[in-house]
């Protein structure tokens, strides 16, 4: 009977020095409450970051590409990814992109200096190349250079968050649409003689 008493004095301890010990940790510890932000998902990204909203697409040859992207510039705009040239200009069609991250190597049956130069043209888009530095990739910068896109980054050389971040905020404010163009005026008026 003794051992028997001593174990369960013993459990009632154990469980009192474990009870205290849960009581004053949870007490320490500041509670984390979770916080309603009403709107989008992209919207509470980019009021989290504290800088402007809105969509940043990238059409990509590699993976890490579209992962650095994301890691990047993901907590201020939705990044949407393409996969051809055609589903590129088809997602800008209907958005006004931050910024527009194109790789020419990415879908090269695709012509993707025809896609670039009608982009710059007429769209006038901000366009950044984000490419891998190699031979094929000069041949095409060489072609491309002649359109007047500002920012070439190429990967795994200068394309850490902080330089995709300043390339976007140099780009300024999304680009909107060109105007129609206008309209042809009426007809003037017959003239009435008295």
């Amino acid at each position: 009977m003794d051992h028997r008493l001593r174990w369960l004095l013993d459990l009632v301890l154990t469980g009192a020095w474990i009870w205290v010990e849960l009581v004053w940790y949870r007490n320490a510890q500041p509670r984390r409450r979770l916080r309603l932000v009403t709107g989008s998902a992209a919207s509470a990204r980019g009021r989290r970051g504290g800088r402007v909203n809105g969509v940043i697409t990238i059409l990509v040859s590699r993976r890490e590409m579209e992962q650095r992207v994301r890691s990047a510039l993901g907590p201020r705009a939705v990044v949407r990814v393409t996969t051809t040239w055609a589903e590129l200009e088809q997602v800008i069609a209907g958005t006004r992109p931050l910024a527009v991250f194109a790789d020419p190597l990415a879908d090269v049956p695709g012509d993707p200096v025809s896609h670039l130069a009608r982009l710059c043209r007429d769209r006038q888009m901000p366009l950044i190349l984000y490419s891998t530095l190699t031979p094929d990739c000069a041949a095409y910068l060489m072609q491309l250079g002649q359109l007047g896109i500002r920012h070439a980054v190429f990967h795994r050389f200068d394309d850490s968050a902080e330089r995709l971040n300043q390339i976007v905020d140099s780009q300024g404010p999304p680009h909107s649409p060109p105007p129609p163009p206008p309209r042809s005026p009426p007809p003037p008026a017959p003239l009435l003689v008295a």
